[in-house]
């Protein structure tokens, strides 16, 4: 770039920096020397104004020597702008872009020197200060003639030097353009893309091997001439890069290439197009070719590159890729129509009409199997685009009873010329191809056969594979709809025995528990409509605090069932009742649930808990005499006290404080003591819940000896009780476990009694040993006694009802087969360790709580 003006006739350099007030921009050495050499007294020229220096390098040497001096200095070259009187602008930073944005922004009556201007100004301003100082010395005769000698060698030695460095310059120049052109030109050979260049004269300077490869052209041929046409034209005519050369009109453009080329999107200046060239290569190739043009420093053009790609192979795959949308969308529209929520006949109807519409196809037909193994026409599209069965002969129907058979797709071509019995029929219809498709699904045996015909040749083997998809997918509808018929059926059938089941019946989410349906008898049963249950979760139907249900559910196994056994529901009204529910895995639809089947047992648990009643009160008969003496004892007490107040007072004596203190913490303890027992055996005898709480194990032991604990003393037995402190709550009924241990150790009781009472074991002592403990996930409670001990038969029989190894009116056989169904209730279970003559041990294991 050189001088720069916005005035039309620029001024000389050396003009311009006469007495004019500069900017420069650039602060380095040659920054330091301008201002340097400006700022020299001997100075004989006008010498500029420098009022500012900006450079982005604040520590810059130029920059430094300027705010030494005063000079407004910068970082943003625009910052000069602002300098009032600026009138010229030094660039020399020897960035030609810079030069380019200050010529753009610069105010208008700014002038620019760019940096390579400004080296031929920075020799002539030397040249011109020797000058005038040389003339200046040798007509004023200031120098003598020696100095002015010295002063015309250093002029001429000042010239040697500037012609030396010019002279070098050029030659580095010239040395850079050969450099350039063999770099561009190794560059353009070197290219994988065919490329060719011409000079303004349209004289090919480059030719490289890829494009001798794609023309089938030596490039010895064809550069230093002007035939680069010939390889693409049968005439000559302007190539791409002549059209970019001669910049010519538009309207010629399309002239040569139609609507075929376009201005490139990507480089400034170039056009592109995509033309089928029949010359080149075998067969002829589709090429998508750029011409750009190559601009001199000053912007004019001085000459044209341009690149050529072979597009042959996507052109292919391009058609290919249409050709398979075009599939893939006949095949969706065909796929959408056979799974519309329609009926099948009318979903197959829109499928032929889109296989009619995509295969262009003058008739579409399907034959389908009948029970006989025969086969009919089910469904035909004529010409007239309105479904009409035709008739086909016997003959021909046996002909698609034999492709079926054999189950792969037949394509006739030239049916006019066929002289087959078997496609007569097709030949009077005026009939030239047809396509016989399977019909079946999933692999089996064809149950029908596609046929589509046209009165012109059709069916190209790219359309084969799609003809397949398209019965293999008609033939998936056809068998779903068979399928979705049996379904039907079958799901009413099943509807039937699901309402008419005598039992309530429940359809679960296996994740969130809530009711997914019901049968009629859960309506009838707990009065709810299906519109109030669903949705509802399964646990509200039952005890709030019963987790035992949960647990059951969130545990259970694929293949597993379970029965929770006597769990109190609720119906819509309130009222409870008791159930079994029993539970398991099932499949309901698409979807895997659980089903619950409840069966009401309470009248069974209305009866238990009435002979568990009749147990208890059996219990406290043959107690009486013992709670009896627990209740005298407290009240022997209180009388002692009365009657010691009631002398006192007689005698007309004070009791002294601590005894009046004394006596009456005694009657306080024993008046506790006694209703402690009496609310103990109303609370004992009172009918139990069968609903289950979390519960401590040791409370109803320890509660059994409020009722027996006199037996025992009377019994002269040795009670051993080691009961394990903090043990795990289990799921039970504190009233029933109660009656539990109070069965066991009456037996234990009598058991010893009876042992005692044999000669040889007279005098014996008597040990009840209880022991609570924890075994795995179990709580477990052992009641141990030394008595008499039990055969293997008695073993045996021991829980069947009413059996009793007692004395008649000593036991009615019911209290271990009670206790049995009480721990069974609670998932418990009870061993029993024994041998004759020894003693028993009873061992019983129960759950412990999840805490979850």
């Amino acid at each position: 770039m050189g001088l720069n003006s916005k005035k039309s006739n620029p001024v000389p350099p050396i003009e311009v920096l006469r007495g004019a007030n500069v900017g420069i921009v650039g602060g380095g050495d040659f920054c330091h020397k301008i201002i340097d050499f400006f700022q020299a007294r001997d100075l004989s020229l006008k010498k500029p104004n420098i009022i500012g220096v900006a450079d982005i390098d604040p520590n810059a040497i130029g920059l430094r020597l300027a705010r030494r001096l005063n000079i407004f200095t910068a970082t943003d070259f625009t910052a000069l702008y602002k300098l009032e009187g600026l009138e010229v602008i030094l660039e020399i930073t020897h960035d030609a872009d810079l030069a380019t944005a200050i010529a753009q922004t610069m105010p208008p009556q700014v002038q620019l020197v760019d940096h390579i201007q400004a080296r031929y100004l920075w020799d002539s301003l030397q040249i011109e200060n020797i000058r005038h100082r040389t003339l200046e010395a040798f007509y004023l005769q200031k120098e003598s003639p020696q100095a002015v000698e010295a002063l015309i060698k250093k002029s001429f030695d000042r010239f040697d030097e500037i012609i030396i460095r010019r002279n070098t310059r050029s030659r580095e120049i010239e040395l850079e353009l050969l450099e350039n052109d063999r770099a561009q030109s190794q560059i353009i050979q070197g290219s994988t893309i065919p490329t060719f260049v011409i000079n303004k004269n349209h004289i090919v300077t480059h030719w490289n091997k890829a494009l001798e490869k794609l023309s089938g052209k030596p490039a010895k041929e064809v550069v230093g001439s002007n035939r680069q046409w010939a390889p693409f034209w049968n005439s000559e005519r302007p190539t791409m890069a002549d059209v970019i050369l001669d910049q010519i009109d538009k309207n010629e453009i399309e002239k040569l290439y139609g609507s075929q080329w376009r201005t490139s999107q990507l480089i400034e200046g170039a056009y592109e197009a995509e033309v089928f060239f029949p010359n080149v290569g075998e067969t002829g190739k589709w090429l998508w070719f750029t011409a750009a043009p190559i601009k001199a420093p000053d912007g004019t053009i001085v000459g044209a590159i341009e690149t050529l790609w072979d597009k042959t192979e996507d052109k292919k795959a391009d058609q290919e890729r249409e050709q398979h949308t075009r599939e893939l969308a006949a095949l969706c529209s065909i796929y959408t129509a056979l799974s519309a929520p329609w009926p099948i006949d009318q979903r197959i109807q829109a499928a032929i009409k889109e296989i009619s519409d995509y295969l262009d196809a003058d008739d579409v037909t399907i034959f389908l199997q009948d029970h006989s193994d025969g086969f009919y026409l089910k469904y035909h599209y004529g010409e007239d685009n309105t479904l009409s069965p035709k008739n086909h002969p016997a003959s021909y129907k046996a002909f698609i009873g034999q492709l079926a058979a054999k189950g792969n797709l037949i394509v006739l071509e030239m049916l006019q010329q066929s002289t087959e019995p078997q496609l007569s029929f097709l030949v009077t219809q005026r009939f030239q191809s047809a396509a016989l498709v399977p019909i079946s699904a999933k692999g089996k045996k064809a149950i029908g056969i596609l046929q589509i015909a046209s009165c012109e040749p059709k069916f190209a083997p790219v359309e084969h594979n799609a003809l397949d998809l398209i019965g293999n997918r008609m033939g998936v509808a056809i068998e779903n709809a068979l399928l979705q018929e049996q379904y039907k059926k079958s799901e009413e059938k099943y509807r039937s025995l699901f309402n008419n089941d005598p039992n309530p019946i429940f359809i679960i989410d296996p994740n969130n528990y809530e009711i997914l349906d019901i049968n009629e008898r859960a309506r009838e049963c707990y009065g709810y409509t299906r519109d109030d249950i669903r949705g509802m979760s399964f646990l509200n139907l039952g005890d709030p605090d019963d987790r035992e249900v949960e647990y059951g559910f969130r545990n259970l196994a694929l293949e597993q069932s379970i029965l929770l056994a006597k769990r109190r529901h609720f119906r819509k009204n309130g009222r409870s009742f008791y159930v079994n529910i029993s539970v398991s895995h099932a499949q309901y639809g698409e979807s895997d649930v659980l089903i619950a089947t409840t069966t009401d047992v309470t009248e069974s648990i209305e009866q238990e808990t009435q002979l568990i009643q009749a147990s208890k009160m059996t219990t406290l008969g043959l107690m009486a005499a013992g709670m009896a003496h627990e209740i005298n004892q407290p009240l022997n007490v209180i009388q002692i006290c009365a009657d010691f107040f009631l002398k006192m007072l007689k005698k007309g004596q004070t009791v002294p404080a601590d005894d009046l203190r004394s006596m009456a913490n005694d009657i306080i303890a024993n008046v506790a003591r006694a209703t402690g027992i009496i609310k103990h055996v109303r609370h004992f005898a009172r009918q139990s819940e069968v609903v289950t709480s979390e519960v401590d194990i040791n409370t109803p032991i320890e509660d059994v000896f409020k009722v027996l604990g006199h037996q025992i003393k009377v019994h002269q037995i040795e009670l051993d009780l080691h009961l394990a402190p903090d043990i795990p709550y289990i799921m039970a009924d504190h009233n029933r476990l109660e009656q539990v241990f109070i069965n066991l150790v009456t037996n234990a009781i009598d058991a010893m009694d009876e042992k005692a009472e044999q000669p040889e074991h007279k005098g014996m002592a008597k040990r009840l040993h209880i022991k609570t403990y924890t075994e795995g996930n179990m709580v477990a409670v052992a009641v141990t006694d030394n008595g008499i001990g039990m055969s293997a038969d008695v073993k045996s029989k021991l829980f069947e009802p009413f059996f009793t190894t007692k004395k008649i009116g000593k036991g009615t056989g019911l209290g271990v087969s009670i206790s049995y169904g009480i721990i069974k209730d609670y998932q418990g279970t009870i061993d029993i360790d024994s041998q004759q003559g020894q003693g028993t041990a009873f061992i019983l294991k129960f759950p412990a709580v999840n805490r979850r």
